[in-house]
């Protein structure tokens, strides 16, 4: 786990080598976090590249930039490849030579060998960079689901990238660092979601982000970059899906889980794991356990609002693997404190509070390891959130315009108190009125009438969940809002995995992730992820709103892996509701922060030029 750079110049750039030389040393200097063992800088004649190293497999060797002696390929590289030695052998088998026992090597020789096809054999997580001095070609490529971040820039010719934000804009002093500008329709959408980017595009206007599963490809003096697609989260219609009994689909999500964890154990460094006590980082754990040479280390965060914290399932947990657990307890001085620091280590607002507690978590496993294991993406894989994704069945069951309403229906009534409304246009129309932190109407009060208008009254941000929907036609209405979970907000809080752990020099790894698990998941029916309790509750929440529906525990969620570990884990993980690290955030925001928060942001240029100041002002 690292951080790359890296600028490819343009021909009529009059900015010397040493110049840019200078930015990038600068750029890295910003990302020490994520790479404190070890540093580099590769020129080769239009494109620089740097690296900072945190190191994890072979300490000694894998120094990077890493060039390929006979062609000058040059690899910058930050993530790990789990199969890298059985590719290694394949490699060896057609004749490549290796020098190192790192995964660094065989990525580099895999691209000599395999060209773009080398990704699909990957089995990891990366953010990546290699230049071919033979034909002044670049690329750049990210991880399937998006764990690793990989920001990216072209201006006036020139291709920037950065793992992060601050460190991309050292790459642009006179342009883009020199005239920061919110872009207003990613903004628009980071209110809609809490996601921090649009159709690429990140909240700093010219800043790019490549998207999951793709690559982007460029040479010296080609007008604009390209970037492809070379994986996708599979879309197939409910009644095309593969027809396998659910104690099938049980046991190879085992099979999977279990050789994903195993995988992901491989280190030169100690290894440690996030246990929350819930079912995610309760399987991970035990497998974990199961399959290394010696205990890991466990680490729970919480608070001293003990109705909220989850220490005592953690405990549970760890008592049955006979592990050592580590509890962090958050107080709102640490939280005021770390939220400022985490903001500035991404250039982005945060997605969730619960990045300051992944934050410290990593910070106390950091006393001990310098890897952990954690439990994100089996909510967005397997159906553990009930309303957001169950929410297909309110949607399924209302009509279309308001002229179809049934006055005297139970769930016209309910749906009317909950949401205000009993009828959904469409996909886009009922997600973006129930499934999301701000609404059209209640931004349309918060922007200026002025700005409201430049963003076409969020035109973007319906057009982007149009096409979005317009791709799954076919697809249940579940499943539509699962793809939409995966492929939209996994990355989100992949990132922000990523984020809050290399702040504290640690590489988090996600099991769950394993894109083996994830195809084999959206091959599987809708009701092996999510279902009724009984048919008992099935009729009980017949005219009910899925809010009721979760309220009164009528489904069970992540039926696969709930299934699959549940004579391997205590009872009360496997039958508990979801918590995840909560903290009283809430709370400490209305404290001795609420005063300042509202200062900073009547006080900021972007309240003061695109929002409704009397809006901003009530929410404090």
């Amino acid at each position: 786990m690292c951080g790359i750079i890296g600028f490819l110049a343009s021909s009529h750039l009059d900015t010397s080598p040493a110049r840019v030389q200078h930015r990038i040393q600068a750029g890295m200097k910003l990302m020490r976090l994520r790479g404190p063992d070890a540093q580099g800088v590769c020129q080769l004649g239009p494109m620089t590249l740097g690296h900072v190293r945190l190191s994890v497999i072979d300490p000694r060797g894998g120094q990077q930039p890493m060039t390929h002696s006979a062609s000058g390929v040059t690899l910058s590289y930050n993530g790990e490849v789990y199969n890298f030695p059985e590719l290694k052998d394949e490699l060896e088998a057609r004749g490549h030579h290796f020098e190192t026992s790192c995964d660094t090597e065989v990525v580099l020789h895999a691209y000599l060998e395999w060209g773009l096809d080398c990704f699909r054999k990957f089995n990891g997580f990366w953010a990546l960079a290699v230049y071919d001095p033979r034909n002044g070609r670049l690329l750049l490529a990210r991880d399937r689901l998006g764990l690793k971040p990989l920001y990216y820039a072209h201006v006036d010719g020139s291709l920037g990238f950065a793992s992060s934000i601050p460190a991309l804009l050292t790459l642009f002093p006179d342009t883009l660092a020199k005239d920061l500008k919110p872009d207003m329709s990613a903004v628009s959408h980071y209110l809609t979601g809490r996601l921090t980017t649009i159709n690429g595009r990140t909240l700093v206007q010219g800043v790019n982000l490549l998207s999951p599963g793709t690559y982007l490809d460029i040479e010296q003096g080609i007008t604009e970059p390209t970037e492809s697609t070379y994986w996708k989260i599979p879309v197939i219609p409910e009644n095309e899906k593969q027809p396998v009994s659910f104690d099938d689909a049980v046991d190879e999500i085992h099979h999977l889980m279990c050789d994903s964890v195993k995988k992901r154990l491989i280190s030169d460094v100690p290894v440690g794991a996030f246990l929350s006590g819930g079912l995610d980082s309760s399987i991970i754990t035990l497998l974990a356990d199961r399959f290394h040479d010696v205990p890991l280390p466990l680490f729970c965060a919480g608070s001293d609002d003990e109705s909220l914290n989850e220490f005592k399932f953690a405990a549970e947990m760890a008592a049955q693997i006979g592990g050592n657990l580590h509890e962090e307890r958050m107080d709102a001085s640490l939280f005021n404190a770390d939220w400022r620091f985490l903001i500035g280590e991404k250039g982005l607002p945060l997605s969730t509070p619960n990045e300051v507690s992944i934050y410290r978590l990593a910070a106390a496993l950091r006393k001990q390891c310098t890897v952990t294991l954690t439990g994100e993406g089996a909510d967005e894989i397997f159906g553990g959130y009930v309303q957001p994704q169950f929410g297909a069945f309110d949607y399924d069951r209302v009509p279309r315009s308001p002229d179809a309403v049934d006055d005297g229906s139970e769930l016209t009534w309910a749906m009317r108190m909950l949401h205000g409304r009993a009828w959904y246009m469409n996909d886009t129309d009922h997600f973006l009125s129930c499934d999301c932190w701000m609404n059209i109407a209640d931004k349309m009060e918060l922007f200026t009438p002025d700005m409201w208008q430049t963003i076409e009254e969020d035109a973007e941000v319906i057009w982007h969940y149009e096409d979005f929907f317009d791709e799954l036609e076919g697809c249940s209405t579940f499943d539509k809002r699962m793809v939409l979970h995966a492929r939209f907000n996994l990355e989100n809080l992949l990132m922000r995995v990523d984020t809050s752990t290399m702040a504290t020099s640690v590489e988090a790894r996600v099991p769950f992730t394993d894109h083996r698990l994830v195809e084999r998941a959206f091959q599987l029916p809708d009701h092996y992820k999510i279902d009724w309790m009984s048919d008992d509750a099935r009729r009980l929440g017949r005219h009910l709103t899925v809010a009721k529906i979760d309220e009164r525990n009528l489904l069970q969620s992540k039926r696969l892996p709930r299934q699959a570990f549940r004579s391997e884990l205590p009872h009360s993980i496997v039958e508990r509701r979801k918590m995840s690290f909560p903290v009283p955030f809430a709370e400490w925001l209305g404290g001795d922060m609420a005063m300042e928060l509202s200062r900073l942001c009547l006080e900021s240029p972007l309240t003061q030029s695109a929002f409704n100041r009397d809006i901003v002002e009530a929410i404090f």
